[in-house]
């Protein structure tokens, strides 16, 4: 594995507290899974809604192809980079979420939560083949920007502050 400290000024510390206010903020991002015939990344854009100060989660349709991906081998990622249009972006803070996506049963559990950031997702949550899916962040690459960086462990994005 890649190592896990944190880089530049302020350490470990200050980049965990600055990736928690990142994913706590994040209300969209770029989901990768990977493709069960010949193990390819696929990258889509999804909509989020950040829980458990280091896990988020998405709304997915059965029809979706990272879903069918996500159900034959859920290790994902998810790319939260706001900046992403800015002509700078490459100085902005950025973080990718690594674990497993796992559907959630319940699909009230998250319901409010994800309608308070997403109201127009109400239509979609009435058709039965939309699920919740929840990214259990095992680890985090968090840049705040140009030589500013380290691996978190997803534990570091639920402690201090944890959004």
């Amino acid at each position: 594995m890649s190592d896990t400290t944190g880089h530049g000024e302020g350490g470990r510390e200050k980049l965990a507290a600055e990736a928690q206010i990142l994913v706590g903020s994040a209300t969209r991002g770029v989901l990768s899974t990977l493709d069960p015939d010949g193990g390819f990344p696929h990258a889509s854009i999804v909509d989020l809604a950040p829980i458990d100060g280091g896990d988020v989660i998405t709304l997915l349709s059965a029809l979706a192809v990272h879903r069918k991906y996500v159900e034959a081998d859920d290790r994902a990622s998810v790319l939260i980079a706001p900046f992403l249009g800015e002509d700078d972006a490459m100085m902005r803070p950025r973080v990718t979420l690594v674990g497993h996506l796992v559907r959630e049963a319940d699909r009230d559990l998250y319901r409010d939560a994800y309608l308070a950031m997403h109201p127009e997702a109400e239509m979609y949550l009435k058709m039965a083949d939309f699920a919740f899916f929840r990214l259990r962040t095992e680890r985090a690459r968090y840049i705040a920007g140009f030589g500013r960086m380290g691996w978190l462990e997803g534990h570091e994005l639920r402690t201090g502050d944890a959004v």
